[in-house]
C-alpha cells in the first residue's frame, strides 16, 4: 500500500488534462454528458403532461434505475473483464439509439407511458454497463497519482452537463417540443465516440483479466474484499443512505416544481441547472484539493441532508433555488470523495467491480427510494417524503460516524493508501 496524499503530487486544478488521452477523453464528455440531462428534464416533463401523476414519475424512475439494481455489480465485472474502451463504444451507441426511438415516437404523436415505462427500463439496462465501466476506464488513462485530480475533473464536466441540460432542456422543449430534447440528446453522444476512436491504444493502461473463474466469483471476490477492509466498508456504508434516500432527484425536483413551488417549464429547468451548479462549483474546488477525508465525506453528507430538510419547508422559487444549488454542491463533494477514495484504494484489476459498487449504492438504490418517495409523497405530502429523505440521510452519516470510531480501535483510516497490487482471485 503507498500513500498518494502528499502535496506534490497535487500539480495544479487540471493537471490531470496534460495527458493527451484524458485531455480527449474529457472534451468529448464535455460534449456528449449534456445531452442525457437534457432527455432527462425532457423525460420528466412528459410524463408529467401524460399523466399528471407523482407516481408515474416515481415509476419511470424505478424502472430506469432497476436494472442498475440488479445488474450493476455484474457491469462492474464485465468491466474488469473484457476492454473497456471497445465495451464503451458499444453502450454510448446504444444510448443514442434509444434516444432517438423515444424522440420518434414522440414526434408522431404514437407516445403511451407504456413506451416511456419499457424505454426508460432499456436506458437503466445500458447504464448498468456503462456507468461502472466509465469510472473505472478513468484509471487507465492517468496514473494512479493523477486519479483525484481525473476523477474530479471528470465530475466536473458531467456536472457542467447538469448545468446546461436541464436549461437548454426546457428552452427546447418550450421552443421546439419535447421530441427535440431526444433527437438532441442523441445526437451528442457523437463526441464521445469520436473521442474514443482517437484515444493512443499504446498510451493506456488497461489492466488484463488472466483469471477463469466466473463472474460471480468476481462479484464475491470484490465484496469479500470490502467487508474485510474498514476504509472501504465505511465509505459504502456512508454512501448507501444518501444514494437511496438522497439521489432521487429525477424524482424530487419534479415534485418539488410542480407541487411545492408551482414552477413552468423554463423554471423546471431553473431548478435542475441550480442543483448542475452547485454540483460543478463542488467539481471545480475538488480538482485542487487532493484525496479526500473522513472529515469531508460525513460533512459533506450531513450538509447534503440538512440541505434536503430546507427544501422541504420552502414554497418560494428562489429559496428552493439556492438550496438545490447547496444540495448539488454538497452531493458531488460527498460522491466524488467517495469515488476518489475507492478507485484509489481498490486493487487495479478491482477497479470496475469497486465503481459499480458505487453506481449500485448511488443509483441502483434509486428504484426503492423512487418509489418510497412517491409513494409518501402521494399519502402525505411532497413536503413530508423530501423531509424524511433528508432526516434519512443525516441519521446515514450518524451511523457512519459511529463506525469510523469504533474501527479506529482496530485500523488506520487513510483514504490516501493506494492497491497496486492485484489482490489473489476467489476460485485459488
Amino acid at each position: 500500500m503507498v500513500s498518494i496524499s502528499e502535496p506534490g503530487l497535487a500539480r495544479g486544478r487540471f493537471s490531470a488534462l496534460r495527458i493527451r488521452n484524458f485531455r480527449l477523453f474529457f472534451s468529448g464528455l464535455l460534449v456528449s454528458v449534456t445531452g442525457p440531462w437534457m432527455q432527462t428534464t425532457a423525460q420528466a416533463w412528459l410524463v408529467l403532461k401524460l399523466t399528471n401523476s407523482s407516481l408515474s414519475l416515481a415509476t419511470v424512475a424505478s424502472l430506469q434505475f432497476l436494472p442498475i439494481m440488479l445488474l450493476a455489480l455484474v457491469g462492474g465485472a464485465v468491466a474488469d473483464r473484457f476492454p473497456r474502451r471497445k465495451l464503451m463504444f458499444a453502450t454510448q451507441t446504444l444510448a443514442a439509439v434509444q434516444a432517438v426511438v423515444l424522440g420518434l415516437l414522440v414526434a408522431t404523436g404514437h407516445v403511451t407511458i407504456w413506451h416511456v415505462y419499457v424505454l426508460a427500463l432499456t436506458l437503466g439496462v445500458i447504464n448498468a454497463l456503462d456507468t461502472p465501466l466509465r469510472q473505472a476506464f478513468v484509471s487507465e488513462l492517468v496514473p494512479v497519482a493523477q486519479l483525484p485530480n481525473a476523477i474530479a475533473l471528470t465530475a466536473m464536466v458531467q456536472n457542467m452537463g447538469r448545468i446546461v441540460g436541464p436549461a437548454l432542456g426546457g428552452l427546447v422543449i418550450a421552443v421546439l417540443g419535447v421530441e427535440a430534447a431526444f433527437f438532441l440528446n442523441a445526437a451528442t453522444f457523437s463526441a464521445i465516440l469520436l473521442a474514443l476512436v482517437r484515444l493512443r491504444g499504446s498510451e493506456l493502461q488497461p489492466t488484463i483479466f488472466t483469471g477463469k473463474y466466473s463472474v460471480l466469483l468476481q462479484i464475491g471476490e470484490s465484496l469479500s474484499y470490502a467487508w474485510r477492509t474498514p476504509t472501504i466498508l465505511f465509505l459504502l456504508i456512508a454512501t448507501a443512505f444518501i444514494g437511496m434516500f438522497g439521489q432521487n432527484f429525477t424524482t424530487m425536483v419534479p415534485l418539488v416544481a410542480n407541487f411545492l413551488v408551482h414552477a413552468g417549464a423554463a423554471e423546471f429547468g431553473l431548478l435542475n441547472s441550480c442543483l448542475g451548479s452547485g454540483s460543478f462549483a463542488a467539481a471545480f474546488l475538488l480538482a485542487s484539493r487532493g484525496v479526500p477525508s473522513v472529515k469531508r465525506i460525513l460533512l459533506s453528507g450531513l450538509a447534503f441532508g440538512l440541505m434536503l430538510i430546507a427544501i422541504s419547508l420552502t414554497t418560494n422559487i428562489w429559496v428552493s433555488c439556492a438550496m438545490f444549488f447547496a444540495v448539488g454542491a454538497s452531493a458531488v463533494m460527498f460522491s466524488a470523495s467517495v469515488t476518489a477514495s475507492l478507485q484509489i484504494q481498490s486493487p487495479p484489476d478491482m477497479r470496475g467491480r469497486f465503481a459499480a459498487m458505487m453506481h449500485l449504492l448511488i443509483t441502483g438504490s434509486s428504484p426503492i427510494g423512487a418509489m418510497l418517495t412517491g409513494f409518501v409523497a402521494e399519502t402525505f405530502g411532497v413536503w413530508v417524503s423530501i423531509f424524511a429523505n433528508g432526516a434519512l440521510c443525516c441519521i446515514g452519516m450518524a451511523i457512519a460516524l459511529v463506525y469510523v470510531r469504533r474501527s479506529r480501535t482496530r485500523t488506520v483510516f487513510d483514504l490516501g493508501q493506494a492497491a497496486h497490487s492485484p489482490v489473489k482471485n476467489a476460485a485459488e
